[in-house]
């Protein structure tokens, strides 16, 4: 019965299997016309980038470069994305893993 009470303490001291593997903190991109840039500072480096979009039902992956090592202004793509739809975006800056999402509407507005 003793070694039953010690289990709690053992997994509270181990911590939560998976921890090393978080979601993405949420952080904006800047959006121009059809112009996304991930960052505006020259420092932040661009590790990978996926683009995913629910046209045609569930969201699927419409673009995704990895292996990168980009600085502004080449950490600014121009990528083609449809009116009307709505897109989720995952990246890498400096080893951190971020998310943004928008919806692109009929006129370009997002």
């Amino acid at each position: 019965m003793k070694r039953l009470a010690i289990l709690p303490f053992i997994l509270l001291l181990t911590g939560c299997p998976g921890m090393e593997n978080r979601a993405p903190t949420p952080r904006s991109v800047f959006i121009n016309g059809d112009i996304i840039c991930f960052s505006v500072d020259k420092k932040d480096v661009l590790n990978y980038y996926r683009i995913e979009s629910n046209q045609g039902g569930p969201y699927k992956t419409t673009s995704y470069k990895d292996d990168l090592n980009l600085s502004y202004p080449d950490s600014c793509i121009k990528p083609e994305l449809n009116r009307g739809y709505s897109y989720h975006l995952t990246y890498d800056l400096n080893g951190e893993h971020y998310s943004d999402s928008f919806f692109l509407d009929n006129d370009g507005n997002h």
